[in-house]
């Protein structure tokens, strides 16, 4: 069909077309020309363009803000939402659904609202996440569509994503979109300084989904814990909890077998765990692999299973921050988490198997509040830190650093309406 939708799409034909179902090129081809034929609409559009979990984790807090706050009636905006779960497998969360439902919001499989914005670029707008040429080959769908929306004109604006790591603001410096919404400012200062991005094209509005840490309620997450796993009850008097959320094992890809490592990274981390003291709580990443699961398969052989508990993804009462406001220490290597742990207050262990692993590009934390990298040799490295740090009651953690500023502008509840006015603002830039 290829030679038949370049045909009839034209200079509007996007790569995307190459994701979408069949049912889906259909409906392109039949609603398209119509479209391209009516008289192009003036009224202000907002299309929110999701293709991976990312995009879902941090644009939709956006979309469902600007849905419920009223902006749209008052400006007489039209609000899209494009999910295109061919690219990464998307499915986006049965509670967002429900939400979007309520809101009468109905995902599109297919990209029409951008061939529209095309056809009237001036008071069009598509907002992005994961736009990074830097890394093209997982963002090449970001890219490419907001490559091809620039040429008609259309305002493209972008959120980041992964927190001040290394890699991940050089990703973020190759950001395709006319704007750039960044969490605080030590990406900002990096951005400008570091890789000369045009300190015009970028806008601190902190991380949306920062908006609940003020709000956290330590009292209620350990109801919860003990709601849904019951045996933690009696261990909670006196034992501590430290929390793991160590991303994906995945990180060690060109390390050798990542699996096989990864395997060695929980065992080491059980190991060094005194469980008669420790309550470890263990947060799986969304991407994780589930069958079979690596953090079970290894407690049943090196740890006490009584005292390790593996939170699933799909146990959303339970997030990472809830989990952090309870944990007297976090267990991490490579991930956003560490940087929300040390603005909570918290003391962070990063654990790697490699000096050269992926915890390198988040070395730099060691600038701010009790954070320390530790490596698999020596062996006992481990133990020993995660000893001092939960018995060392004397330990100051106090920083005079503004975590907050460098990390995610403000724990000021507003980083989702600052984010939203900026996105609306740019329909009213010519």
């Amino acid at each position: 069909m290829s030679p038949l939708e370049k045909a009839i799409l034209g200079q509007y034909y996007f790569p995307l077309q190459d994701y979408l179902g069949f049912d889906e090129k259909l409906a392109m081809l039949f609603q398209s020309l119509p479209l391209r034929l009516s008289r192009s609409s003036p009224q202000p559009e907002i299309s929110f363009f999701l293709y991976s979990k990312a995009c879902e984790r941090l644009l939709i807090p956006l979309l469902l803000h600007l849905a419920e706050s009223g902006i749209l009636e008052k400006n007489d905006i039209k609000l899209n939402l494009v999910v295109l779960p061919g690219i990464h497998q998307l499915q986006l969360v049965p509670q967002t659904l429900e939400k979007l439902s309520s809101l009468g919001i109905t995902p599109q499989a297919n990209y029409l609202s951008l061939i529209r914005a095309c056809l009237s670029p001036q008071n069009k707008g598509v907002v992005f996440c994961l736009d990074h040429r830097e890394l093209y080959e997982f963002h090449r769908c970001g890219v490419d569509t907001a490559d091809q929306l620039r040429q008609f004109g259309v305002k493209t604006l972008s959120i980041q994503h992964g927190g001040t790591r290394k890699d991940s603001v050089k990703g973020l410096a190759s950001t395709v979109s006319d704007l750039i919404m960044v969490w605080g400012k030590r990406v900002e200062r990096e951005l400008v300084q570091d890789y000369g991005v045009d300190p015009q094209r970028i806008r601190v509005v902190g991380n949306p989904l920062h908006d609940v840490l003020n709000t956290l309620d330590p009292e209620a997450a350990l109801t919860t814990l003990q709601k849904c796993y019951p045996q933690v009850q009696p261990q909670l008097p006196h034992k501590k909890i430290v929390v793991l959320a160590a991303c994906l094992h995945t990180e060690y890809q060109g390390y050798g077998d990542e699996a096989q490592l990864y395997r060695q990274y929980i065992q080491h981390i059980y190991e060094s765990l005194d469980f008669s003291k420790v309550l470890l709580l263990i947060k799986m990443h969304p991407n994780d692999q589930r069958n079979p699961n690596l953090y079970q398969q290894a407690a049943q052989e090196f740890a006490d299973l009584d005292s390790v508990v593996v939170i699933e993804p799909e146990v959303t009462e339970l997030s990472v921050y809830a989990l952090l406001s309870i944990a007297d220490l976090l267990l991490t290597r490579s991930s956003t988490v560490a940087e929300e742990a040390l603005m909570m207050g918290k003391q962070v262990v990063a654990f790697d198997l490699f000096e050269d692993g992926p915890s390198k590009g988040y070395k730099h934390l060691e600038e701010y509040g009790v954070y320390q990298t530790v490596y698999a040799d020596p062996k006992p490295a481990l133990k020993t830190e995660i000893e001092r740090m939960l018995l060392d009651r004397d330990s100051d953690h106090s920083t005079t650093i503004d975590l907050a500023a460098e990390f995610t502008y403000a724990l000021d509840g507003q980083s989702t309406q600052r984010a939203v006015d900026e996105i609306v603002q740019r329909l009213s830039v010519r």
